[in-house]
């Protein structure tokens, strides 16, 4: 049985009715008891150094909080505010399409707490993070 209380066209729906996750390209990917998979179609305008061609810190960031926020969501029915978020940059994102695998790792009646990491289109891990959300209006 599914602790997910969401299905996976109704997260996605939820998930593109935001319009900057719309200009994101943002797309579900896997909806699974124990992770959440959001895809990124790459975008010219993501990048931050025409010189060096390498994905915006800020589009990762995003990134990581989106899809940690999603893996919350399933759990609850809906998106949550974010409290607070740390992000790790580990390699250069270079142009293309990214991966963000996120999992919930507590889920309390006030906060919970949700990981993400971001993979590019070789597999390479190019960014992590973690985040606390404010479950308590979710949970009335």
């Amino acid at each position: 049985m599914s602790d997910n209380v969401m299905n996976a066209s109704d997260l996605e729906a939820r998930l593109l009715e935001a319009p900057f996750n719309r200009w994101m390209g943002l797309s579900l990917l896997i909806l699974a008891d124990d992770v959440v998979e959001i895809g990124l179609t790459w975008r010219e305008e993501m990048v931050s150094n025409p010189h060096l061609r390498v994905v915006h810190g800020g589009v990762l960031g995003a990134l990581i909080d989106t899809s940690a926020d999603f893996a919350v969501a399933a759990k609850l029915g809906e998106p949550v505010p974010t409290v607070d978020m740390r992000v790790d940059y580990h390699r250069p994102a270079t142009p293309g399409d990214l991966r963000a695998r996120a999992r919930v790792v507590r889920l309390g009646s006030t906060l919970a707490v949700a990981e993400t990491e971001v993979f590019d289109a070789d597999g390479r891990l190019v960014a992590s993070g973690r985040g606390t959300y404010f479950t308590a209006q979710a949970r009335r």
